[in-house]
């Protein structure tokens, strides 16, 4: 597949491809000749997942790559979060993304200790004003958390997820949550684990996040494949959420590796899309 068709743009390819059940919930649109997927949510707060098209970055790294810590031009991974930031007019907290379980303010991460690392952040409309998280991805589950008085997002890799990073960014939370937007990352379909780590998410989430192998395609078809998405919309729900109010695109990583970047279909030599929340000023 190719982010182009027909000579259709690539919004429009894009738009096709999101899961009919979450259409109504989310707007794919070009900032600046970028094409970004929009979260819609109540009030004021916003959420956007971008992808990898419309940056500065060439070679394997092409082309909005969001991720400092990689190898990639420095001078083009800047270029591309200013870019960011100037859509938005707001400071950018990008913390340093360890897998773990620690979800902090933003103003609390963008006065802290530099490189202290968070996998997720909170967002209150005065708290936090003018500033917008950053969370960087390339397979793993970007968590949108929205209630009354204030929004999380958070890092959801597989030990995350099991760990609890979704009901830890929920808890981090003023007030409940009662939406959830799950992101762009990797699906069912490709995520191929070790017997042990599947056995850990039937435990945790149930069965029925397990497909057993010879189940789905792809390579890895003799190892069982966990549903990160279920696994999640699971977590969500036990923090009182309703499951009609998770909405997921069910854009995979991996097979959508034209318009995101894939560590699992491109190897540790890839760059990082971001997922980036804010509050809009009154």
């Amino acid at each position: 597949m190719t982010a182009e068709r027909d000579g259709s743009p690539p919004t429009e390819v894009l738009a096709e491809r999101i899961d009919p059940a979450a259409e109504s919930r989310m707007d794919v649109r070009g900032i600046d000749g970028v094409p970004v997927l929009e979260c819609r949510l109540p009030g004021a707060f916003r959420a956007l997942f971008t992808t990898r098209l419309g940056g500065d970055s060439v070679g394997r790294f092409s082309s909005l790559n969001l991720d400092p810590r990689s190898e990639d031009d420095p001078a083009a991974v800047a270029r591309n979060r200013q870019r960011i930031a100037a859509w938005l007019d707001r400071r950018l907290v990008s913390p340093t993304q360890v897998h773990g379980l620690r979800v902090a303010g933003a103003a609390e991460c963008a006065g802290g200790p530099a490189g202290e690392p968070c996998d997720g952040l909170t967002l209150h409309p005065e708290i936090d004003k003018g500033l917008a998280a950053l969370l960087l991805f390339a397979d793993c589950v970007p968590v949108v958390l929205c209630g009354e008085v204030d929004m999380a997002v958070a890092h959801g890799g597989w030990r995350g997820i099991l760990g609890g990073i979704v009901q830890q960014a929920g808890r981090a939370m003023i007030g409940p949550p009662a939406a959830a937007v799950i992101g762009p990352s990797i699906g069912p379909c490709c995520f191929a684990v070790g017997v042990e780590v599947a056995e850990a998410f039937a435990a945790r989430f149930g069965a029925d996040v397990v497909m057993s192998p010879g189940r789905g395609s792809g390579e890895g078809n003799d190892l069982p494949r966990v549903d990160l998405w279920a696994a999640t919309a699971g977590a969500c729900v036990e923090l009182g959420i309703r499951p009609e109010q998770v909405v997921n695109p069910r854009l995979c990583t991996a097979c959508n590796s034209d318009f995101f970047y894939s560590y699992r279909k491109e190897g540790p030599v890839t760059g990082r899309q971001g997922c980036v929340a804010w509050v809009a000023s009154a």
